[in-house]
């Protein structure tokens, strides 16, 4: 009789006594699983930060400084000039209130070569982006776009040695900039002596 209680207890308790440890082993694994999946975000969330940083604008650099690093480049801005025309050529699509401006360098270091092929744009910050439409080197000029004839020559002319790009840009402009293919952006202000020019 003794050990029939004995045994009839054993059987009821033995299901419990099985399913216990597979419970706490089942715990733990959904413990371990879990844990990497939450390191896992937080490191998801923390890289996204990086997309809604928000980007420094580029802090244009003056033309006057005594030389300017850009690329494989070094070399300092001469002089802004403006006149009627580029050794008496103007682009076909001109306006009444346009005017062209040359912008002359000086090559410190660097492929004058290079330099020459360089696609720097004119800007006043905000819409006008110009691309040169004449190229002055070595006493020689380049058209870089469709030109026409006027009647009206410039006195201008750049150092011998000294490269100068001709931009059409809007009369009075006080602010505008070199856009470098490479990114950086250099301020004329400094050079610009606004004239308006007649006719």
């Amino acid at each position: 009789m003794v050990k029939r209680s004995y045994l009839k207890i054993i059987f009821i308790f033995l299901p419990f006594i099985v399913l216990i440890p597979c419970i706490i082993y089942a715990f733990f694994s959904a413990s371990e699983i879990s844990h990497p999946l939450m390191i896992k975000s937080e490191a998801l969330s923390s890289d996204s930060s990086v997309f809604t940083a928000s980007i420094p604008v580029q802090k244009a650099i003056p033309a006057s400084q005594s030389s300017l690093a850009i690329g494989d480049f070094e070399f300092r801005v001469v002089e802004v000039v403006f006149d009627q025309t580029a050794m008496g050529f103007v682009p076909v699509d001109i306006g009444a209130s346009d005017q062209v401006m040359f912008v002359e360098f000086e090559l410190l270091a660097g492929s004058k070569e290079d330099f020459k092929s360089l696609e720097i744009r004119v800007s006043n910050g905000s819409s006008l982006k110009a691309n040169a439409f004449i190229l002055i080197s070595n006493g020689m000029t380049q058209m870089l776009a469709t030109v026409t004839m006027k009647g009206v020559s410039s006195d201008y002319r750049p150092g011998e040695d000294n490269v100068a790009w001709a931009y059409l840009v809007p009369k009075g402009a006080d602010k505008l900039y070199l856009n470098f293919p490479t990114g950086e952006v250099v301020d004329l202000t400094p050079f610009i002596r606004v004239k308006q020019i007649k006719g």
